[in-house]
C-alpha cells in the first residue's frame, strides 16, 4: 500500500473543516475555494472508506467520532512539518544552531577556539561540536552528514568532497633544547640515521613520516610512537628522542615543562592543509565559517604553525 497517497494539503484542508465547522469557514483560512475544502474532505473519507464529516446546509458540517480522532491525529503531524520546514529555512539563512567541525590537524587547538570564539561573539545562537578524527573519518562524516565541514592534511580526497587550500606544512625537527641537531644550520633527513625517534603515529602523519625516511634511505630507530602531538613533544622534551612534525602549536615548552627547540629539515615534501565540505550549496553557517578560517589563515599569525 502508498502510504503517501493523502498529501498534507489535503490532510490540512480537512483538519481546519472539522476545526471550523464550515467548508466556507474554512476555505475563507486556507485562501482557496469551497470547492476545494469540499474536495478534500471527499478524498480524504474516499481514502480511509468511512463518513468522517456530517454535512447540513444549514450548519455547516459536524465531524464524526471517527473524523474527530482522525483530525486530533493530523494536527502534530501538521505542526511537525511546520517546524521542520521553519527549521529548514533556518539552515540556509541564519547563523544558528550547531556547526558540526571535524579536524585532523595536530595543533588545531592553537587556532580554532580563536576563529569560533569570534563567530560566537557574533552570532550568540550558534553552537560547536568539534571532533577529533582521521582524514578518513572526516571525509566520511562530511559525506554522511555528521559533519559540516572538515579540517585535513593530505592529498587523498574522497570522491563528493570539496576542499580549498589552506597552508603548505613543510616537515621539521622538534628537538629538546641544547640538543646537537639544534647546532646543525640547515639539518636534512639523513641527519637522523642515527638518532632513536619518536613517532606520530596516525594514519596520515605516521605515513608521512615513514615515507621520507625510506626516501632518505634511512632505517628508523622509533623508540616510542604516540598518537596526540603532545604525547609526542612530551617524549621529545624529556630526552627519549627527536620527531619529525609539520605543524607546531604557539609554545616551546612540553606539558612537562620541558623547553624544545623546531629545527627546519633542508628537504622534504610538505603536507598541505585543506579545509573540506561536501559538494553542493552550503548552509549559510558552513559558508561564513570557511570564509573566517581561510582570512586567517591569510593572516601572518597563520605562518607561526609551521617552521620554514
Amino acid at each position: 500500500m502508498d502510504d503517501l497517497r493523502l498529501s498534507l494539503r489535503l490532510l490540512r484542508a480537512f483538519m481546519v473543516a472539522v476545526d471550523s465547522g464550515s467548508i466556507t469557514g474554512a476555505a475563507t483560512e486556507l485562501n482557496v475555494a469551497p470547492s476545494a475544502v469540499a474536495a478534500a474532505i471527499d478524498r480524504v473519507e474516499d481514502e480511509f472508506g468511512a463518513a468522517l464529516v456530517v454535512r447540513a446546509r444549514a450548519r455547516g458540517i459536524t465531524a464524526t467520532p471517527a473524523g474527530r480522532a482522525l483530525a486530533a491525529r493530523i494536527r502534530p503531524l501538521i505542526e511537525d512539518y511546520s517546524s521542520v520546514m521553519k527549521e529548514g529555512y533556518t539552515l540556509g539563512q541564519g547563523l544558528q544552531g550547531i556547526l558540526h567541525i571535524g579536524y585532523y590537524a595536530p595543533v588545531a587547538p592553537a587556532f580554532l577556539p580563536r576563529i569560533l570564539q569570534e563567530m560566537a561573539n557574533d552570532n550568540p545562537d550558534l553552537r560547536f561540536n568539534l571532533q577529533e578524527c582521521d582524514n578518513i573519518t572526516a571525509q566520511t562524516g562530511l559525506l554522511n552528514g555528521t559533519l559540516d565541514v572538515a579540517l585535513f592534511a593530505g592529498d587523498e580526497v574522497l570522491a563528493g568532497v570539496e576542499t580549498r587550500p589552506l597552508l603548505d606544512l613543510p616537515p621539521y625537527v622538534l628537538a629538546p633544547q641544547g640538543h646537537a641537531i639544534c647546532q646543525l644550520e640547515r639539518p636534512g633527513i639523513s641527519d637522523l640515521k642515527d638518532s632513536p625517534l619518536v613517532l606520530l603515529d596516525l594514519p596520515v602523519a605516521g605515513a608521512y613520516v615513514r615515507g621520507l625516511l625510506r626516501t632518505a634511505g634511512i632505517v628508523p630507530q622509533i623508540v616510542a610512537t604516540a598518537s596526540s602531538v603532545e604525547m609526542v613533544r612530551s617524549l621529545v622534551g624529556a630526552g627519549v628522542g627527536l620527531a619529525v612534525l609539520n605543524m607546531r602549536p604557539r609554545t616551546s615548552v612540553s606539558y612537562g615543562g620541558d623547553p624544545l627547540v623546531a629545527v627546519p629539515l633542508a628537504a622534504g615534501t610538505a603536507l598541505h592543509l585543506v579545509s573540506g565540505r561536501a559538494e553542493g550549496a552550503p548552509r549559510r553557517i558552513v559558508q561564513a565559517f570557511q570564509d573566517r578560517l581561510h582570512s586567517w589563515f591569510g593572516l601572518a599569525e597563520a605562518q607561526d604553525l609551521i617552521t620554514r
